[in-house]
């Protein structure tokens, strides 16, 4: 049987042969006796290295609102770019999940499109409403009717690499995104962010401990899309439901529903080093009233990385993998996603 014997795996090398002294088709088959599609898999371990891509963007400095349209594995760099200019960056920028744009949009905003496919409906229909209204249009796409919308109105496009799930293309589509708003220092967190290592074994840890439970996971801060992200992943990749709340907000609402919770739950803490005093005292209160009085187990993860953008991908990257391993450990194939594509169908027809 094969084996993975070393806490990190080298990324190192083409896209079906990533590791050193490692058998591809080991990583679905050892120690689970599963053989299914490698591609989510493949895409998660190259994640790094989508980073490192040989494209190169300039980097602008944008002035004003900048609405960010995206839905799902597109939509989630939205909002990472927002928690990164709410915690370190002078502009306003706002993730947004629905048809159209907001009433409040007008001629003076700057909004980006972004959809992997570039056939989303949602997406599509907000570019439609900001050429309506004559705001600044950018288009994030590998092509699909976006592309097609960009030519046409002969808007500035950003053509990124194909052959991946949404999911698991974060880094190709949050790269030209941050270039495109003016993020701060982007190529030294680029380059932070190259050095990080993948600890499988950490993701296979924590999928152990809360497999067969209901995840609950909780983020504050910078780090609030991560938990978003975690439970997406956790649903779209492993099947199964998973829940995300911010600390402090929960602390006003979900934290009542402790009262009386049954023990089948996992509680998941993304925290951040650099967390504020305030609130690293709420969040350990929060866990001493909530769940270490009620015996409940916490699995509790701190970010890595001296710069922002690096401490969320650490976590992202944590949480990708975790999500792998919880599908692998009920052969689970984490690939696809037939329900949501059932469901692109239903809409479709109407």
């Amino acid at each position: 049987m094969c084996s993975l014997k070393n806490k990190f795996l080298d990324i190192s090398g083409n896209k079906r042969l990533l590791m050193k002294n490692i058998n591809p088709l080991c990583l679905l088959s050892a120690d689970y006796n599963l053989a299914i599609d490698m591609e989510i898999e493949t895409d998660t371990l190259n994640f790094i290295k989508m980073f490192q891509s040989g494209k190169t963007f300039e980097l602008e400095n944008k002035e004003g609102r900048i609405i960010i349209s995206g839905m799902g594995g597109s939509g989630i760099s939205g909002l990472i770019a927002s928690a990164l200019f709410n915690t370190i960056g002078n502009l306003q920028v706002i993730p947004w999940t629905n048809y159209g744009l907001p009433k409040w949009v007008n001629e003076n905003d700057h909004v980006i499109c972004i959809s992997y496919s570039g056939n989303t409906a949602e997406t599509l229909s907000a570019a439609n409403s900001a050429i309506e209204t004559g705001c600044k249009l950018e288009i994030i796409t590998t092509g699909g009717k976006l592309e097609k919308l960009a030519i046409k109105n002969n808007l500035n496009i950003t053509k990124i690499e194909r052959g991946h799930q949404p999911r698991a293309a974060l880094p190709l589509l949050l790269k030209p995104l941050l270039y495109k708003i003016g993020m701060p220092n982007l190529n030294e967190q680029i380059n932070e962010i190259c050095k990080l290592e993948l600890d499988v074994e950490k993701a296979q840890q924590i999928a152990k401990k809360i497999n067969g439970k209901l995840p609950c996971i909780y983020s504050s801060g910078l780090l609030t899309p991560v938990g978003y992200r975690w439970r997406c992943q956790i649903e779209e990749n492993a099947k199964v439901l998973a829940i995300n709340h911010e600390i402090p907000e929960m602390n006003h609402n979900e934290i009542v529903g402790w009262t009386n919770t049954p023990m089948n739950i996992a509680v998941i803490l993304i925290r951040d080093n650099n967390e504020s005093k305030t609130i690293k005292n709420r969040i350990d209160a929060t866990k001493n009233i909530a769940w270490n009085s009620k015996g409940i187990n916490i699995n509790e993860i701190y970010a890595k990385g001296k710069h922002p953008l690096t401490r969320i991908i650490s976590m992202i990257l944590l949480g990708d993998l975790v999500s792998i391993e919880l599908a692998k450990l009920n052969s689970i194939d984490p690939t696809p996603v037939r329900i949501i594509e059932d469901l692109k169908k239903v809409l479709e027809g109407n």
